[in-house]
C-alpha cells in the first residue's frame, strides 16, 4: 500500500504509517495573516464583483461568523422516530479590534457612506463611494462622531446598512475563496478599558441579511475579478 492511498476505508486505515488527509502541502493551510476583512457597500451583484471597492479593516484581532437555521422537530404517535422541518437561516458577525489614532471600528464599518446634504461630518473613506444618507435637517441630525471617531450608535447613520467582505488565501498566497455579507446592521458596540491595559480593545456585533459566496481564483488578482482595494493600498504605500 503506497503513501498516496491514505485512509479511504476502515480496511486500509493505518494510523501509525499514513495521514488520514492525503496530498496536503505545508503551504496550503489558511491562517489569520492570509485572511482579509473589508467593509464595502450594502449589496453587491452576484457574480459581478468587478470594480467593487472595499476598505480593508486593519488591526483586527478577532472575527467571528455565526449561522443558525431554525429547525422544527415533529413527533408522531406510534413511532419513536421524528421529522425535521427546516426554517430560516440567521447569521451574525462579531469583530474585535485594537483602538488607535485612526478610523475606529464603527468608522471603518461605514467607510462607504457620505453624509446627508449640508452635513460634512461623514465623508467616505472609499473614493468611489456612492451611497448617501437620506437628506435631513441639521437640527435633526444626530452626529455619529467627528473625524475618524464614530461612537454614537443611536445616530441615523447606523440605521443604514453596510457590507462586509472576507477573502481567504493559503500560505502559498493562492486564493482559496471568499464571501460577502449584505445588508449588515450594527447591533452592539463595546469598548474595554482597564487600569493595567497596554491597549484598548473595541468590539462590535452585527446581523446580516444575506451571505453571498464569491467565486474567486488565483488569477483574480490580475484579472480584476476580486473587488479592488487599490485606493487604500496606494495610500498605504506612501506611508511605508
Amino acid at each position: 500500500m503506497g503513501a498516496s492511498i491514505g485512509s479511504s476505508s476502515y480496511s486500509n486505515w493505518n494510523f501509525q504509517k499514513y495521514r488520514v488527509q492525503q496530498g496536503v502541502a505545508g503551504g496550503q493551510f489558511i491562517n489569520a495573516e492570509s485572511t482579509l476583512i473589508a467593509a464595502g457597500p450594502p449589496t453587491i451583484t452576484v457574480g459581478a464583483t468587478t470594480n467593487t471597492d472595499v476598505f480593508p479593516i486593519g488591526l483586527l484581532e478577532t472575527f467571528g461568523l455565526q449561522q443558525s437555521r431554525q429547525l422544527q422537530r415533529i413527533f408522531e404517535i406510534g413511532s419513536s422516530r421524528s421529522y425535521f422541518i427546516p426554517g430560516r437561516t440567521i447569521g451574525s458577525v462579531t469583530l474585535g479590534r485594537t483602538f488607535y489614532h485612526g478610523p475606529n471600528l464603527l468608522r471603518a464599518l461605514y467607510a462607504y457612506y457620505n453624509g446627508p446634504a449640508g452635513n460634512e461630518t461623514v465623508t467616505p473613506l472609499i473614493k468611489s463611494a456612492a451611497v448617501e444618507l437620506p437628506p435631513t435637517k441639521a437640527t435633526e441630525w444626530r452626529e455619529p462622531g467627528y473625524g475618524d471617531f464614530f461612537i454614537d450608535l443611536a445616530s441615523a447613520l447606523f440605521a443604514q446598512p453596510t457590507g462586509l467582505a472576507c477573502y481567504f488565501k493559503d500560505s502559498n498566497t493562492d486564493t482559496y475563496g471568499g464571501f460577502y455579507l449584505e445588508n449588515c446592521y450594527v447591533q452592539g458596540h463595546q469598548m474595554t478599558v482597564s487600569s493595567g491595559s497596554v491597549l484598548i480593545m473595541e468590539g462590535a456585533s452585527l446581523q446580516y441579511d444575506l451571505l453571498v459566496p464569491l467565486q474567486l481564483s488565483s488569477a483574480d488578482a490580475t484579472t480584476g475579478k476580486m473587488p479592488s482595494t487599490s485606493t487604500t493600498q496606494a495610500a498605504d504605500a506612501g506611508t511605508e
